[in-house]
């Protein structure tokens, strides 16, 4: 018995199990960096491209269409829930009216916003075979253009972090550029949230 267990352990503990894996879950989520990352060691051949993709869309679809369907089937618990986000939802709401389609395909790429359009549309009377429908299109342009830039981006990548190797040096000045960059994106991000943007 306490070889089959070890026999089992042995075969799932690689890197391609639990990388498709937490691929998937991550991917549930709306987050990209899997999807970048997964690409990345597909580059390296240490995972497959297509197959990463596949799974990430997966994932995508799943997470957003489970997201939407809870919130239609508790209304009343998620507008309880999301009474601090009351403002963003019912901004995004107005968007999701205004925008349809478009606003469901680009919000796979916002950070922000990504969560509540599914919520937003569960607890709205938009109809959700339509979402399901475009949610799926949205997710299939996000999996298949994220793939393809992590992957063909990867030499680029690879070659920073060679350069980075061969001139030690250079890595504080590479991390105080990165650390401006993000104390920039939240200063611009807190900006537009008090504009009401975001």
């Amino acid at each position: 018995m306490d070889n089959e267990v070890l026999e089992i352990l042995k075969n799932y503990s690689n890197l391609e199990n639990f990388g498709y894996f937490i691929l998937f879950l991550y991917s549930m989520g709306g987050g990209y960096i899997a999807i970048l990352s997964a690409a990345v060691l597909s580059s390296i051949n240490k995972l497959d491209l297509t197959l990463s993709i596949t799974i990430a869309i997966s994932g995508n679809i799943i997470g957003s269409s489970l997201f939407a369907l809870f919130a239609r089937i508790q209304q009343k618990d998620i507008k309880k829930m999301m009474i601090k986000h009351k403002r963003k939802i019912a901004y995004t709401q107005i968007m999701i009216k205004r925008y349809d389609w478009i606003l469901f395909i680009v919000s796979k790429y916002l950070h922000g916003i990504r969560t509540f359009v599914p919520i937003a549309v569960g607890i709205s009377r938009y109809n959700i075979k339509k979402f399901f429908l475009i949610n799926a299109i949205g997710a299939i342009i996000w999996g298949i253009s994220l793939g393809f830039l992590g992957f063909y981006a990867s030499g680029f990548f690879i070659d920073i972090i060679r350069v980075l190797l061969e001139y030690p040096y250079l890595l504080p000045v590479v991390f105080i550029g990165i650390v401006i960059i993000v104390v920039l994106f939240m200063y611009i991000k807190k900006r537009l949230s008090k504009a009401n943007i975001l």
